[in-house]
């Protein structure tokens, strides 16, 4: 019986597709033309760590305690480690799968280096370096099948735009190549897949929706992105055949992308408050580390991202903390009103700061204490020092970086069900739907909702 195809394509947002997509992403305009679709409110932040591990999880980052790509992994001072798959907690999709002694095949999807025991195969993440798999002995299968597997396009943001999508295509190949030998060679109830692609040449060139518009300037470069989209477009189309017309399918994005304006310095600003005091002045910019900090006069530090994380220095929680409990408060309000409008130039940058009780249901492990999400998401949060100033911008008049916004995209397909719109859907219904799709039993204590009710494919 047919099981569930699960596409990832971050960075399409909820503009996309549609009639002006259909020369650019032809076969994802037909499915979604075919089903329903709709905007994907993502996570916060709104990054394939933890936005991934949410739609598959039906939990918060908060619930998670995944506040992003890298954790706080102990209270010592910027004790700072990737978010590996041990710190999951709840049960992805596939482990509910396992249970019931249903396969999966899994490729791409972030969280999952190194990867777990699943009951079937899995490829790990973009974050994976050392090329193991599952079962293990599946890696020698893959390098036979395309040789040197690409997890991600290494050093991404300091590539030429030629050779970053020249990289992109070569990995989108190989693992949509590996997807489909894998789809037609293992058994399979839920066959899911990531592709970074699309992010890190958005990353490197323009927006989609800049290449549609046609705001991205004419030029070799413009028509490279344009044929990379195409590419994806028609691999998602080869596997969407392959997974053959009975199969429910879903395409998602973990976040849409805007084109960046600028970014903040936080610590910097923190720095020009006498809120973080270093040391001595660094010699240049450089990522903030323990040793450059005089913990004994610091009273917030930070961390960067497509949103900002800010740690207080609290007495009787931090090692060397100078902030009393019952100062808190004021601090908070300190710092709120501190980047509530930041002087950057000629024009001046609204950030909000929201603390993770506000944001999430539950809060675990070591959340920062206060999570900063910088104008409308055209800014990002820088967390580097001796820069020697609290705003950067960037041109508008060439490729330079872009970041994410909350509003992804998804297109969900399934048999038998008549197309329409999607309405109003959150990263949190996206593991209530697979488990729908699936026929496993829905989880009453997932805050989300199916978005496909009635649509189940299994007994």
């Amino acid at each position: 019986m047919p099981g569930v195809l699960l596409i990832g394509l971050d960075g399409l947002g909820p503009a996309r597709p549609g009639r002006s997509a259909r020369s650019l992403l032809p076969a994802l305009t037909a499915l979604a033309e075919q089903g329903v679709s709709g905007p994907l409110h993502s996570t916060h932040p709104p990054s394939p760590v933890p936005a991934w591990t949410t739609m598959l999880t039906g939990r918060d980052p908060g619930e998670l305690g995944v506040y992003g790509a890298v954790r706080r992994r102990s209270r010592a001072y910027l004790d700072l480690a990737p978010a590996g798959p041990d710190t999951v907690r709840h049960p992805r999709v596939w482990d509910r799968l396992t249970a019931a002694g249903r396969p999966s095949v899994v490729v791409g999807m972030p969280q999952t280096s190194p990867p777990p025991a699943i009951d079937g195969v899995l490829v790990p993440g973009f974050e994976d370096r050392t090329g193991a798999t599952f079962p293990p002995r599946l890696a020698d299968e893959i390098s036979a099948l395309v040789g040197d597997y690409l997890t991600d396009v290494p050093d991404f943001r300091a590539l030429p735009p030629h050779r970053l999508i020249s990289a992109a295509w070569r990995m989108t190949e190989r693992r949509f190549s590996t997807m489909e030998h894998l789809m037609r060679t293992r058994p399979w109830d839920l066959a899911a897949v990531h592709e970074i692609g699309l992010d890190r040449v958005q990353h490197g060139t323009w927006t989609i929706d800049e290449l549609l518009d046609g705001t991205a300037p004419a030029g070799p470069s413009r028509r490279a992105a344009v044929a990379y989209c195409r590419f994806v477009d028609a691999c998602v189309g080869r596997l969407v055949r392959a997974a053959g017309p009975g199969t429910s399918v879903m395409i998602a994005s973990g976040h849409g992308t805007v084109r960046m304006r600028g970014a903040l310095l936080l610590n910097e600003i923190l720095r020009d408050a006498g809120l973080l005091v270093l040391r001595t002045p660094p010699a240049g910019a450089q990522p903030l580390t323990a040793d450059l900090v005089d913990w004994s006069r610091t009273a917030a530090w930070a961390d960067g991202g497509h949103q900002g994380s800010i740690f207080l220095n609290l007495a009787g929680r931090e090692p060397r903390g100078t902030v009393a409990p019952a100062e808190r408060p004021a601090l908070i309000a300190r710092l709120r009103a501190l980047f509530g409008s930041v002087d950057a130039g000629a024009q001046r940058v609204s950030c909000r700061l929201e603390s993770p009780r506000e944001l999430y249901r539950a809060v675990r492990g070591l959340p920062p204490d206060l999570v900063v999400r910088c104008d409308d998401e055209s800014w990002r949060a820088y967390g580097s020092v001796g820069v020697g100033v609290s705003w950067l911008a960037c041109p508008d008049d060439e490729p330079v970086e872009v970041n994410h916004t909350a509003e992804g995209f998804m297109v969900l397909r399934v048999p038998d069900r008549a197309p329409g719109r999607l309405g109003a859907a959150s990263a949190l219904d996206v593991a209530p739907t697979l488990l729908e799709l699936a026929g496993l039993p829905p989880d009453p204590a997932l805050p989300g909702r199916s978005l496909a009710p009635g649509a189940r494919i299994r007994a």
